[in-house]
């Protein structure tokens, strides 16, 4: 599945990927936040699906380890979108 163009912006950090996509980039803000509930934007996208569990993941984690497997989740699984 390839990637949107349409769908990535320039910000204070770089560049970001829908609502989820970027460094510290959440919910469509920078340095966002994100509650895990349907008040949450929704991803654009499954790319952007994989950066929202991430983000969920990363301000869930209580430990290096728990952050570690949360980046490795967000790079396999945009992997394989890319096959």
């Amino acid at each position: 599945m390839p990637l949107n163009l349409e769908y990535f912006h320039f910000g204070d950090h770089g560049l970001y990927y829908g609502n989820y996509g970027g460094l510290d980039y959440s919910a469509g803000t920078e340095n966002g936040t994100i509650t895990g509930t349907s008040a949450d934007p929704n991803p654009v996208d499954a790319y952007d699906q994989a950066f929202y569990e991430h983000d969920l993941a990363l301000q869930q984690a209580s430990s290096t380890e728990e952050r570690l497997e949360a980046h490795v989740h967000v790079i396999t699984a945009v992997y394989d979108l890319l096959l």
